[in-house]
């Protein structure tokens, strides 16, 4: 089984593919890639609890902060044994669906920022993994600050002056510094792919790198993630 692990980043077309792929879960099975529509009863295109799992116990990212403010400890006290569980049962409809690929997603993945945190993510798959590959979309620098910038005040989420925030918007943060995360992904994972980013269609750059063809998309499925984690706040 291949696994790929798709980083995002953020603002680089994430949430129209991963909605893209659901939609197309069942023709994509019968091209031997597995999607998973669920995780821990989480039904949701984003898989964004590996984010909340691989990030380091005082370290933050916007879904861990929803979850903080919902769940309670014990949520997180069983997070790794019922995660663990629930992957495994992935892997398994996998083989049983005769799939040769299973590809996992979450933006959220780019927030991690130390080699521990992505050897955690990938300890998740290896077992089951005869080949891990990450795949990650690099935007502009600046064009990506700006845009990321713009989702940190739709959300509310107000600019830290942390150097290991994800709030840290500085020109010279890491979230920018792109040599950096590339240093850590080589590290940890022995096949990394690049992707420019295509404000046209991200959805057909993306399918088109790993082997698969994209169904004519329209601009209605282009779509941002802002309202989800807004709508999780209210509750």
């Amino acid at each position: 089984m291949r696994t790929i692990l798709h980083i995002g980043q953020h603002k680089t077309g994430t949430t129209s593919l991963q909605h893209y792929l659901q939609k197309q879960r069942n023709n994509l099975l019968k091209e031997g890639l597995y999607i998973p529509d669920s995780i821990m009863g989480i039904r949701h295109p984003s898989h964004y609890i590996l984010n909340v799992y691989s990030l380091e116990s005082k370290r933050l990212s916007p879904m861990k902060e929803v979850l903080i403010k919902s769940k309670t400890p014990d949520y997180f006290y069983r997070l790794e044994e019922n995660l663990i569980a629930d992957i495994e049962r992935h892997y398994q409809q996998a083989k049983e669906q005769q799939c040769s690929e299973i590809i996992w997603t979450n933006e959220g993945l780019y927030l991690l920022n130390s080699v521990a945190e992505y050897k955690k993510l990938r300890q998740l798959f290896e077992q089951y993994s005869d080949e891990i590959i990450c795949i990650c979309c690099f935007r502009e620098k600046n064009s990506f600050r700006q845009s990321y910038m713009q989702q940190l005040k739709k959300q509310g989420l107000p600019f830290s002056q942390e150097e290991d925030s994800y709030c840290h918007i500085e020109s010279t943060s890491w979230l920018f510094d792109y040599d950096r995360k590339k240093d850590i992904l080589q590290q940890v994972f022995s096949k990394n792919i690049y992707i420019p980013y295509n404000s046209e269609d991200m959805i057909q750059t993306f399918m088109a790198y790993i082997g698969y063809d994209s169904v004519a998309t329209t601009k209605t499925e282009r779509l941002n993630i802002t309202s989800y984690v807004q709508t999780l706040s209210a509750n």
